[in-house]
């Protein structure tokens, strides 16, 4: 492997000179560095990147922390991060947590969660990243060992547990609201919704826009017309047959996965989604789209999440304006297909 001797030595330069026109720094004339970047180019040259981060105490590296890397949340996140790094010009390294696929609860589990968490975190700490971001698989708040040190940290698609430390992720409530109103401007009343899991936060903040969106429209809640799932197609199914004796005219299901069970259900009681009843869901999965009818849908800013993190944690790095503070919740947009 060749090093900057080398390139000194073919150059007939000083150490020295190379090392300038490689790291940017200096006034070297445009011919010799123009030579220099020929002759790095023509030997192969990689940077010691360990030798480099010794000297200038900054490795230009971000960590990723990732809670589970099959959550389907999760890679359009670390997306938005990657396009923030290379934009800015940093690396990131990425670990997978594991949490969802180990079967661990946070809230039930929090020994083992805790020691798999702060074993990540001094793994990237002795990798010498400049900063962390934590992201979550859903938005959970997270336990506050894992920041008692110096490094930089940013949550994302979770809660971090001190407003020190910023959470960057959605509007669940808002995009809530947006979807039961868009349903009410359609002429629907007799709206039902569909909840998930009644542990999540994105069932409680979602139900609550639901009913916000119901109470400033003066349309009475009923109830009866909410009935808990589980995530699954199953429960939405299963929820659905029960909302047909309702007489319901919209359903509002808290993802899309449960709005697949909705048509289902639908279909064997020869109701026709779209025609008869409305439907709206929430993640904008792929599924979305080749379900017939397709499906009108709330799509998250993923991609969107995973750049303000990483933003606001390279701008906490390089020492500028803190840009991000507190909890930071981007908009969601309705996607209108033809379920409505």
């Amino acid at each position: 492997m060749s090093n900057m001797k080398d390139i000194a030595k073919k150059a007939q330069v000083s150490v020295a000179t190379v090392s300038k026109v490689l790291n940017g720094t200096g006034n070297i004339s445009e011919e010799t560095t123009r030579k220099i970047l020929e002759i790095a180019e023509e030997l192969n040259y990689h940077p010691n990147l360990y030798a480099r981060n010794l000297k200038t105490g900054s490795s230009r590296t971000i960590g990723i922390l990732a809670e589970d890397l099959t959550v389907f949340n999760t890679p359009p996140v670390i997306d938005g991060i990657g396009a923030c790094c290379e934009e800015k010009g940093y690396r990131y390294l990425l670990e997978n947590l594991r949490i969802n696929t180990l079967g661990i609860d946070p809230d039930n589990d929090k020994d083992r969660y805790s020691e798999i968490k702060n074993n990540a975190v001094s793994h990237m700490s002795s990798m010498q990243v400049d900063g962390i971001i934590y992201l979550g698989c859903h938005s959970h708040r997270v336990v506050p060992s894992i920041f008692e040190n110096n490094i930089p940290f940013v949550c994302a698609y979770c809660i971090s547990p001190s407003l020190a430390i910023p959470s960057v992720l959605y509007d669940d409530q808002h995009a809530a609201y947006e979807a039961v109103s868009l349903l009410i401007k359609k002429g629907h009343k007799k709206i039902a919704t569909i909840t998930g899991k009644v542990s999540s936060v994105h069932t409680r903040w979602r139900l609550t826009g639901y009913q916000e969106s119901l109470y400033d429209h003066n349309i009475p809640y009923n109830p009866g017309y909410v009935v808990n799932g589980d995530w699954s197609r199953d429960s939405g199914y299963n929820a659905t047959k029960k909302l047909i004796k309702q007489h319901v005219t919209a359903i509002f299901s808290h993802n899309d996965e449960m709005a697949m069970g909705v048509i289902d259900a639908c279909n064997d009681a020869g109701i026709q989604v779209g025609k008869d009843i409305a439907l709206i869901g929430f993640d904008n999965r792929e599924l979305s789209t080749v379900c017939r009818p397709t499906l009108t849908t709330v799509e998250p800013p993923l991609f969107d999440i995973g750049y303000k993190s990483a933003e606001g944690l390279i701008s906490k790095i390089e020492h500028k304006e803190d840009i991000l503070r507190g909890e930071v919740r981007l908009p969601c947009r309705i996607i209108e297909r033809d379920s409505t």
